[in-house]
């Protein structure tokens, strides 16, 4: 059967804009920025990571553990933006995400699951360790659904002029995202406490 859906842009929102009261507002003026795109929505963990990351710390919980609960703190997060966005819809596989394209409505990334799901179904596997954090598990989700555009939306301008290794190693994005995001050919960039959050090219393929 012929897959009809929209093409897909990834948006990837930054743990650290989660205590911003107008977060509803700025996830919709970016989503506006690519019309008749579908738009997946992944949460990054915010302080509930930071509990997870002080826990092993402590327990030393080793990283197949710290991995897990990582994926749970992102589902955390993204029960508050569903919150947000009440037409959304929260999607745990690669099908559910074409069915809510197909269906024309905001879906959101249930790590956890949508993990667990796209490695049974032979995917390349995560590492698990801390250097991966949500921005290279957004990464992996787009090469996952062959998404035409990820977009990174943080709290900090985008590193114009840096390639994703430099970036990482600058501390913009997480040290396994050069490798998550390597096959993916548009990456844009928000900052999302700008007066005007707009859509930048940071990474594109020719």
């Amino acid at each position: 059967m012929p897959d009809h859906s929209p093409p897909l842009t990834i948006y990837k929102i930054g743990g650290s804009l989660l205590d911003m009261p107008e977060l509803p507002q700025i996830i919709q003026r970016v989503l506006a920025q690519r019309p008749g795109q579908a738009a997946l929505l992944v949460s990054g963990g915010g302080e509930v990571a930071n509990v997870v990351r002080k826990w092993d710390r402590l327990h030393h919980l080793g990283d197949d553990t710290a991995h897990a609960l990582a994926l749970k703190a992102m589902d955390i997060s993204a029960s508050l933006l569903a919150h947000f966005l009440p037409g959304a819809r929260l999607v745990r596989s690669p099908r559910q995400v074409r069915m809510a394209a197909q269906d024309g409505v905001i879906s959101l990334l249930c790590a956890d699951c949508f993990v667990k799901a796209a490695e049974a179904q032979g995917h390349a596997p995560l590492e698990h360790t801390w250097r991966v954090t949500s921005d290279s598990i957004a990464a992996w989700t787009a090469e996952v659904l062959r998404a035409s555009e990820l977009v990174l939306i943080k709290s900090i301008s985008a590193p114009c002029g840096m390639d994703a290794a430099t970036a990482a190693r600058a501390g913009f994005v997480d040290e396994y995202f050069p490798s998550a995001a390597a096959g993916l050919s548009s990456i844009g960039w928000v900052n999302g406490r700008a007066r005007e959050p707009m859509i930048e090219t940071w990474q594109k393929r020719v």
